[in-house]
Parts: structure tokens; sequence; C-alpha cells
């Protein structure tokens, strides 16, 4: 313990993490991304009291097995991963399973759980909220909102994503579609036109916001095509948000749950 002698304040040191979460992305070329998924995972690290670190499926050099190393180094042996995947597809099926069997051969020492992806959790659309009401948008019946997604060839993903953006009305906006940025149909201007022809009453304003968790070239091709048509685009994304945070801890929580080791306990 600690006495700062300028404000004589008491300072108590910081309790040790007892097991570690690596959230683990697809990853970007954008910059922004590791600036914005750094923010999520100090926020997911204060609120568990767990040591976190970032990893990435592709594009940067920061992989799982270094992400783990790092985490052993510091004397963490029990690990659980996050999938920070909106879309429960391929690389949630196929990657993840791929990356983390690897991770388990070599560093047969450490224990390691694979958490749900985030995927299309309900709780995100709070984000989308806070999000456009950072922007300066509140929920009106005059304004539609399109929920853009990253896109995938997994129906049952598009799927979830579509019901999400469907449920997103229900927060008071004037309509709201889903929107997908590879893959099938629909693309941002489908779903701007879809909600211009199918309002009772015309909308003042449509406004595209990109359902990912980090800026990068995806937020940026969104935006891109948002302003093509004539809507509003919406730049920021999810990593800022209460509503990401919670959804992480929870995956984090309920792997906890579903394997415990006995020195962990969970706190809220």
């Amino acid at each position: 313990m600690a006495r700062s002698r300028k404000n004589d304040l008491v300072v108590l040191p910081t309790a040790r993490a007892k097991y570690g979460v690596v959230l683990l992305s697809h990853g970007s070329p954008d910059p922004r991304a590791r600036l914005a998924n750094d923010l999520l995972s100090r926020r997911v690290g204060h609120r568990l009291n767990a040591a976190v670190s970032l990893a990435s499926l592709d594009h940067e050099t920061a992989r799982l097995d270094g992400a783990v190393a790092h985490l052993q180094e510091n004397g963490i042996d029990d690990v659980i991963v996050v999938p920070l995947l909106l879309n429960v597809a391929y690389h949630a099926t196929s990657d993840v399973p791929a990356a983390t069997t690897r991770v388990k051969i070599s560093y047969p020492g450490i224990k390691l759980r694979v958490a749900r992806p985030v995927g299309a959790d309900p709780i995100l659309l709070k984000g989308l909220d806070s999000v456009l009401k950072a922007s300066g948008f509140r929920p009106n019946t005059e304004t539609g909102v399109v929920l853009a997604s990253a896109g995938s060839g997994f129906e049952s993903a598009r799927a979830r994503h579509a019901a999400l953006a469907l449920e997103w009305r229900s927060h008071g906006w004037g309509g709201s579609a889903v929107a997908f940025a590879s893959g099938p149909g629909p693309r941002v201007a489908d779903a701007v036109n879809t909600l211009r022809e199918s309002s009772f009453e015309p909308l003042e304003r449509i406004l595209v916001t990109p359902f990912v968790i980090a800026p990068g070239v995806l937020s940026q091709r969104i935006a891109k095509e948002a302003r093509e048509v004539g809507a509003i685009p919406v730049t920021s994304t999810l990593h800022s948000t209460d509503a990401a945070v919670d959804v992480v801890c929870r995956r984090v929580e309920a792997a906890l749950l579903e394997d415990p080791k006995p020195s962990v306990k969970l706190s809220r």
C-alpha cells in the first residue's frame, strides 16, 4: 500500500488478475481498428479484473499464439478467448477452432477456453442507439435506420442480422432495414430505397450505421455507399459503447460458469 504525500491519499494496489482474456478479431489493415479494440480491451479488463490481450485472425501480426504467450509470460495460465465476430459464420465455425487447436498443442500448460462469439446479440442494439445519440440522433418516427453488416454467405448469419434490424424498429425508429457489404444483398442502396418506398409517412432522414466492432475499411465503404444514395452515414462503431463491453463480459462469464476454475471469482 502506498501513500501520496501531495494529497495524503491512500492508494490501494490493484488486485492481480487471476485469468486472461484474448479478444480475437477478424483483423484490419486500418490502424484505427487496433486502437478501437485496444480501448475495448482496457474496459473489459477493468470490468472483470482480468489480463486482456488482443489477437486477430487476419491482416495483423498479432496472432492468437502470440497473445497467449504474452499472457503466459505474465503468469497467466487460464485463458478465455472471445471471438469479436458479429457473424457466426465461416470464421467462427472454422478459423477460430483451427487457431485454438494449434494453440492448445503449442501451449499444453495453458487452460484455454473459447467463449461464444459476440454475434448478433440484441444488447448491441442499445450500442447502436448510443452511437446514434452521440452523433445527435435519437429514436423518432421520422427517422429510418439501416443496420449495415459485413455480410456473409451463411444464410443463418444473414437471417440473424435481418432479425436484429427488424427488432431495432421497436426502439422507436420510423423504420429499419438490414444491408450487407458483401455476399448476397441487399446492399446499402437497396435497404435505403426499401425504407423510402415502404414507409407510410415519408421519412425525413435515413441513417446508415455500420454494425461492426471497430472502424476501418468496412465502415468507410458503408459510409461511402450511404452518401451515394443520399442517406446519412454514421461512422462511429460499437467499440466504445457500454453494450459492447457488456456482451464481451457476458461471454467471458458464461465460459467461466460452464467450465469453472476454483481460483476464479466472477464480479460485476
